[in-house]
């Protein structure tokens, strides 16, 4: 297992000159500012260790010209072994109607990049050639609520994001909370016919607070 402590490598987590250049409206440089870096659900796991493990969400900001969009290379890895997550993937943001859109990609080896939302120098080798976008309809929509200073997004309206489980067609109904020092999120797979829960946290969503 990697030694190297993550919390030292605090370039991950804040955006620099070079990824600063391109002309952002002030709702996607808002919503970037809010998701990038190290957040965990230490104190939610303290509290409730039966229901919630201790995992980490590192959201680290990739160069302007990566997508053509500002995106992020994010990982989720437990607290014990932030050099294997057990998620990968690529997002990338645009701004439609005031609303921002989070598209979903995925890395087609990401092992080879392990580590690296903590240590960007893994990600070098990492060209838009390696990753898939993911089909829109799974797209995240936030919108930002100005009283309290915090994004809130769905999955895209409709059961169009379908997701087998064995024979049984799921649709997925997946909720994020940002604002400036929180973030939850809750993943929730559900019956296709009826809507009932089929998969997902039962016991509400992850809640974190940035490193």
């Amino acid at each position: 297992m990697i030694t190297l402590n993550p919390f030292l490598v605090s370039r991950s987590f804040h955006l620099t000159r070079n990824h600063m250049t391109m002309e952002m409206s002030t709702n996607l440089n808002r919503f970037s500012n809010y998701i990038i870096g190290d957040w965990n659900n230490r104190q939610q796991s303290m509290d409730f260790p039966a229901l919630w493990s201790h995992i980490h969400v590192c959201y680290h900001r990739l160069p302007d010209n990566f997508i053509g969009s500002p995106s992020f290379y994010v990982e989720s890895a437990y607290d014990y072994s932030l050099d294997k997550p057990y998620k990968t993937a690529i997002i990338g943001l645009k701004e439609v109607d005031n609303k921002i859109e989070m598209e979903n990609y995925k890395i087609r080896q990401p092992e080879q990049f392990w580590f690296g939302a903590h240590d960007p120098s893994l990600l070098k080798g990492l060209t838009d050639s390696q990753i898939v976008k993911l089909p829109s309809i799974c797209d995240t929509i936030f919108e930002y609520i100005e009283e309290k200073d915090r994004y809130e997004g769905r999955t895209r309206p409709g059961k169009n994001c379908v997701i087998m489980r064995g024979d049984l067609k799921t649709y997925l109904d997946s909720r994020i909370i940002v604002s400036q020092n929180s973030y939850s999120s809750w993943d929730i797979g559900r019956n296709y016919d009826n809507d009932v829960q089929v998969w997902g946290a039962t016991s509400g969503p992850f809640s974190f607070k940035k490193n």
